[in-house]
């Protein structure tokens, strides 16, 4: 009987997850880490559904301890298990510059993104290996194995290209054990979507929007005995769309702390000379461009090089 730990598994793509492997009949291991009632109804559901065992079990990602002694835990219920699924992972929504982040954010970031994958596989792979098998999915973003720069998710995609260097040593470090590691993208799925079914429309329109259940169709097939040479890879699942930037598209969180105005007395830092704002150029998402004339010399510059000043103390 297959074995599967599904983590951050009360809400999101790992419900579509959760639904593919307990329809192939596997034994389901659901994490939460505050949703209990939540993730208690999925397991009711998918135990009802398709007449396979489901355990339950709390553990925040972001704490090691948590997932040693979840870990603990299911060694005690299940035993060995031949299959992780690790898409418990924080985000932080807003939008942010490197240097607005607070050291709690970062470390929260790296903690729940990628030293909990450590922790977890740490534990996981030893249960594994007297099996001669085993199948550990773990969830990137777009482009990540090109270790693309992510304009305000600085955090966020650090941590995941981490996660996925690690996912690529695992595979090569236990292939003699039988155990495959691959990565999987997820396009820009949002809401309700993430948990979202295939309907009979989908499999015919070919410009439809990404599901859940796009991913858990992918994960089908990695978890498969059949599937022992597919490891090592970072497999994108996201169609045509530019996922980093698209995601962004439209949005205008991100602001400058100050604008000056046109006109405006200012030193310019770099220079240590004082000039005159000709002109502010706002941009989407990113820095407005101010155009300031010292003397005869005509240059742009954002706010952090200017400082303004009063006419006065010129």
């Amino acid at each position: 009987m297959r074995k599967a730990l599904i983590t951050g598994s009360a809400s999101g793509l790992a419900v579509a997850f959760a639904r593919k492997l307990a329809a192939q009949g596997f034994t389901i291991i659901l994490n939460y880490r505050t949703s209990k009632a939540r993730c208690e109804a999925l397991a009711s559901q998918l135990s009802e559904e398709f007449s396979v065992t489901v355990h339950t079990i709390q553990a925040d990602m972001t704490i090691a301890l948590d997932i040693d002694n979840m870990m603990n835990e299911i060694e005690q219920q299940c035993g060995a298990i031949d299959t992780v699924v690790h898409s418990a992972g924080p985000f932080v929504f807003q939008r942010k510059r490197l240097t607005e982040y607070t050291a709690l954010e970062w470390d929260h970031m790296i903690a729940g993104n990628l030293s909990s994958a450590f922790h977890l596989f740490k534990r996981a792979i030893p249960l594994m290996r007297p099996l001669g098998f085993g199948r550990i999915i773990t969830v990137g973003f777009d482009r990540v194995e090109q270790a693309p720069g992510w304009v305000y998710r600085s955090a966020y995609a650090a941590a995941k290209v981490g996660l996925a260097s690690l996912t690529r040593t695992i595979a090569l470090e236990e292939q003699e054990n039988g155990i495959t590691a691959n990565m999987i993208c997820p396009g820009d799925i949002r809401g309700k979507d993430k948990e979202a079914d295939f309907r009979e429309d989908d499999l015919i329109l070919p410009l439809r929007m990404p599901i859940g259940a796009d991913l858990a169709h992918t994960i089908s097939f990695l978890v498969d005995e059949k599937s022992q040479f597919i490891t090592g890879n970072i497999i994108r699942v996201a169609g045509e769309t530019d996922v980093i930037t698209h995601f962004d598209q439209g949005k205008r969180d991100v602001i400058d702390p100050t604008f000056l105005q046109p006109g405006s007395s200012v030193i310019v830092l770099p220079w240590r000379k004082r000039g005159v704002i000709v002109n502010r150029h706002d941009r989407h998402n990113r820095r407005s461009i101010y155009t300031v004339q010292v003397n005869e010399k005509i240059e742009r510059f954002t706010v952090d090089q200017l400082l303004e000043v009063e006419t006065d103390d010129l």
